[in-house]
């Protein structure tokens, strides 16, 4: 009897654990609901919102003054360059200055036969030329890998404040407390200073945002 009785006591904790993991797990499905359902409502609003299909704009537009200040930078004559670009072409045509001049003006576009030889000459990727970014599409593939878009992206940042902002108040503390205990255990300094560096990313990404809706306005 001494036995059983000993025995029995172990059985309750094992119970509450259970309940509390499959309570975790609901939780976190209705999480992950609920952030399908933002992203979905964020997307429509977006579409609605700007005249492009897309959240990139129309960044050819300063093509132009990306290929001017690419130059500059070299410290190339815009003939100085349209000799090395007829020096990189296997047809010896290349890129004329009259050309190079039209372009930097925004008057006319390159091809992609062009747009190689520029890049090749200096020294620049084709989507730096076009986009301004070597990498312009990292936050939509982040966004189609995870389903979450990415935190270094203005907008991405935003959507995550709004998602943190949203949830359920026992949801949120749940999150924010492994949040800051995986962050504690990583970095053992990380509280120090903690409010000011919040501070200024938040008013670092709100600075980016602006500017990019404002530029987004001005293409409609």
């Amino acid at each position: 009897m001494d036995g059983e009785q000993k025995t029995k006591p172990s059985r309750g904790p094992a119970k509450k654990s259970s309940a509390k993991t499959r309570l975790a797990s609901a939780a976190l499905d209705a999480l992950a609901v609920q952030a399908e359902f933002i992203d979905r409502e964020s997307r429509e609003s977006l579409a609605a919102g700007t005249a492009q299909p897309g959240r990139l704009g129309k960044p050819e537009d300063q093509l132009g003054v990306r290929l001017q200040q690419a130059r500059e930078e070299h410290r190339w004559t815009q003939g100085e360059l349209a000799e090395l670009t007829r020096s990189l072409d296997p047809d010896e045509k290349g890129v004329s200055r009259a050309v190079v001049s039209l372009y930097e003006a925004g008057t006319n576009r390159p091809s992609p036969r062009e747009i190689r030889l520029l890049c090749e000459a200096l020294r620049i990727t084709p989507n730096f030329l076009i986009y301004g970014d070597d990498d312009p599409f990292s936050a939509l593939i982040e966004e189609r890998r995870t389903g979450t878009r990415a935190r270094h992206d203005p907008e991405g940042f935003a959507w995550m404040a709004h998602v943190m902002a949203s949830l359920h108040h026992n949801h949120y503390d749940a999150l924010m407390k492994l949040a800051l205990s995986v962050q504690r255990k990583w970095d053992v300094g990380f509280d120090v200073g903690l409010q000011d560096k919040a501070n200024e990313k938040l008013l670092a990404m709100a600075d980016a945002l602006r500017d990019r809706l404002e530029h987004r306005k001005k293409l409609k």
